[in-house]
């Protein structure tokens, strides 16, 4: 809880503010290349999309070990220092113009616009999270069968999917993302945990 709790305010708090940071700035890059105009913008992957808001608190309640606790905590921890420190010194900005659907999907945009603007798009922190709590919640389901192994590949597929179909995020911001995960993930691994003295 604490963990959750601790890494939890360091993203409402940090994501906010380097935000507002990108937002107040003159010029705002970007790493939209002419495939990404390719991409479809299918207002229902919101809920997947989101979904991943979901899943990244209950991740801190699945870890086996307070060992893999540990570890997970401290990826999370380098992803979002990591992209912050990036959106503060090359901010970036969505250069398209999103949609606004209605109905559901609609209002989740909206509450998802009354958080962020469209501003800190590179490294996508949601793929990058996103790997984490995929290799967590995999630990965790290595003892249920193999189809519903392969159903939260397929989860974690169509997320990482909705990170384009939403437009909240061009490819290269979204592979800059899984490379940042996949490298929280080996230093979390290298590093030496504390273990309770015996006795």
């Amino acid at each position: 809880m604490l963990w959750m709790l601790l890494l939890g305010a360091m993203f409402i708090h940090g994501y906010s503010w380097t935000n507002q940071w990108a937002a107040s700035q003159a010029q705002t890059y970007s790493l939209h290349g002419r495939w990404d105009d390719a991409v479809p913008f299918w207002a229902w992957t919101i809920w997947p999309y989101l979904a991943l808001n979901l899943l990244y608190p209950l991740t801190f309640f699945i870890c086996p070990t307070r060992s893999a606790l540990r570890r997970h905590a401290l990826a999370i921890a380098l992803v979002q220092a990591v992209c912050m420190v990036a959106f503060v010194c090359w901010p970036t900005g969505n250069i398209r113009a999103v949609p606004e659907p209605e109905g559901a999907s609609g209002l989740l945009f909206a509450q998802l616009r009354a958080f962020e603007a469209p501003f800190n798009m590179a490294p996508s922190l949601h793929a990058a999270v996103l790997v984490l709590v995929w290799q967590a919640w995999l630990g965790g389901l290595q003892a249920t069968a193999v189809p519903l192994r392969w159903l939260w590949h397929g989860a974690c597929g169509l997320i990482l999917l909705s990170t384009l179909t939403t437009w909240q995020h061009d490819l290269l911001d979204v592979l800059a993302g899984l490379l940042l995960g996949v490298l929280a993930l080996w230093i979390a691994r290298s590093v030496p945990m504390p273990r309770r003295p015996s006795g």
